[in-house]
């Protein structure tokens, strides 16, 4: 098990909440994956000395990394 694949196991169902609040219509496996690389970003960027959860921290890594998707696809 490499170092990212707890976080992204314990941060999926957060990245399908976001997927299905937030943008709907979009395929869902394919925003699934832009979410992961939100994970990875937020994990990589974050300090433990931050006074806010993991999961607080990640959420506005995946929603700008799948918004940007977006943009992109449009």
């Amino acid at each position: 098990m490499n170092k990212y694949e707890e976080v992204i196991t314990s941060t999926s169902g957060m990245i399908y909440m976001i997927i299905n609040r937030y943008f709907k219509g979009y395929d869902k496996e394919d925003l699934y994956q832009v979410g992961v690389i939100g994970v990875i970003k937020a994990y990589n960027n974050y300090k433990k000395d931050h006074n806010t959860k993991f999961s607080t921290y990640a959420y506005t890594y995946i929603y700008g990394e799948i918004r940007s998707e977006e943009h992109t696809s449009e």
